[in-house]
């Protein structure tokens, strides 16, 4: 009997462990003049991080990348990395270009905030990658 309650318990940890509440994928969008990348609806716990840590360990910059993506018409141009700097502002994460976004332009914004290598769904289905997948969004200037 005492074997079947502690199974009990250690299914239903797991499936609390493996619920979806925390999975929440992060709104990535351009500011409202378009001059900045915001990524909102951090979890507490990676906005407590980056706002403890994102001005004094400059591994924190390279959470967030964005390309410059080519034209669909044209074989020749590549995509090209746009640098800029990452703040934390208002509980949203704040990509800042050294360049300004070129209007008519399409940017490919990657992040690692909140990145997993699995969700708990994947897991049970036995889909659990290797490495661990970024966050993705194309922006249109």
């Amino acid at each position: 009997m005492f074997k079947y309650i502690k199974l009990i318990i250690l299914f239903s940890s797991f499936l609390v462990a493996c619920s979806p509440t925390n999975n929440k994928p992060v709104s990535i969008h351009f500011s409202t003049d378009s001059n900045t990348i915001v990524i909102s609806d951090l979890n507490g716990a990676s906005l407590l991080q980056l706002k403890n840590n994102i001005n004094t360990d400059s591994s924190y910059q390279h959470l967030v990348s964005v390309l410059q993506t080519p034209v669909d018409d044209d074989s020749t141009t590549m995509e090209m990395d746009w640098p800029g700097k990452l703040s934390v502002a208002n509980n949203q994460l704040i990509f800042t270009p050294q360049m300004p976004f070129v209007k008519g332009k399409t940017y490919l914004v990657e992040t690692m905030v909140t990145a997993e290598f699995a969700s708990g769904k994947d897991i049970i289905k036995s889909k659990v990658g290797y490495k661990v997948k970024p966050q993705q969004q194309l922006l249109k200037r």
